[in-house]
Formats: C-alpha cells, sequence, structure tokens
C-alpha cells in the first residue's frame, strides 16, 4: 500500500464554520505563505475539515521548515513532514528512531508532538511511552519544557508523517 505524499501540514484551529471556509480562507492562506518560498507546491485537502497537506517541489524539508517559521495568522499551524508512512505503530517507530539515530547524540534532550486522528492507534499515551523508551535506548533523555529536538508525529488516518527537527 502506498502513503500520501506530503512535506506539510497546514492545522487550523477548530471553529464553529462551514467547511467553505475552511477551504477558501485557509488554502488563500496558505498561498500566501507559499508564494514566498516555493513557487511550485500543491494543497490537498485531508479528510479532516481543518487539516491540509501540502506537497511541495523543491528542497521540500528545508522550505517546509522555513515555511512553518514564518509568522502565520492566528489560529494557523505548520507542521514540516520529512517522511510519510503508513499509520502502523511499529512502521512509524522503525522511521523515527532511524531518523533519531542520524541527528540526536548522547544526552541531547527531545520532546514529542504528536497528534492522532483516525483509529489506526488505539491509546496516544501508550504509543507515546513506547517512542520514548526506544529514544531512551539511544541515550537521548525526554525534556518537555526545552528540548534539543522536536518530534513530530502527525497521523492522518491511514498515513502518518513524522519529523526530527532541531528545536530552535
Amino acid at each position: 500500500m502506498n502513503t500520501e505524499k506530503f512535506d506539510l501540514i497546514v492545522r487550523l484551529e477548530e471553529e464553529n464554520k462551514p467547511q467553505e471556509y475552511y477551504e477558501e480562507i485557509v488554502v488563500e492562506q496558505i498561498e500566501d505563505k507559499l508564494k514566498n518560498y516555493d513557487s511550485r507546491y500543491f494543497i490537498k485537502e485531508s479528510e479532516y475539515f481543518n487539516i491540509f497537506m501540502v506537497e511541495l517541489d523543491e528542497n521540500e524539508l528545508q522550505t517546509a521548515v522555513k515555511i512553518a517559521h514564518a509568522s502565520q495568522p492566528n489560529k494557523l499551524e505548520m507542521i514540516p513532514i520529512e517522511s510519510v508512512v503508513l499509520t502502523r505503530p511499529e512502521i512509524i517507530l522503525e522511521r523515527i528512531i532511524k531518523i533519531s539515530k542520524e541527528r540526536i547524540r548522547d544526552g541531547e534532550t527531545f520532546k514529542i508532538q504528536c497528534n492522532i486522528r483516525g483509529r489506526y492507534i488505539k491509546t496516544k499515551d501508550e504509543f507515546i511511552s513506547s517512542v520514548v523508551r526506544e529514544l531512551e535506548k539511544l541515550k537521548g533523555k525526554p525534556d518537555e519544557s526545552n528540548p534539543d529536538w522536536v518530534i513530530h508525529i502527525e497521523v492522518l488516518g491511514e498515513n502518518t508523517g513524522v519529523s526530527v527537527l532541531r528545536n530552535l
């Protein structure tokens, strides 16, 4: 089974607005941000009304990080994604460990930001605990207040975007 391709997740804080609001206003705001960084992109709706996926054409991760850290309109969150895998806990964990081994050094700290949408992962706390245990085996240390690294896990139904990014 193939995964969806996306390099950025855009989430709008939920409001009691009609679907058209999200489709028009949010896409306009996303396009406004993207035009300064990448001339070729594709915005996709997800099965979740306030979540959009963006596929970038060039320098995906670097561009996604720049966009995510640019000033943003209120209530709009942009999350860079460096890898998309099927939503299976063991596959997600395997990818996070692979990326983390290349980046997180002995004694460096991390925190996990995880949003689970859909039915593929039953208990968020149990899943996060398993990720933390594996990262501790790599000599990383959890730190929620001022970590060296932030591990993003964005579950969108059967696809999960992950990234391991230096905390800025």
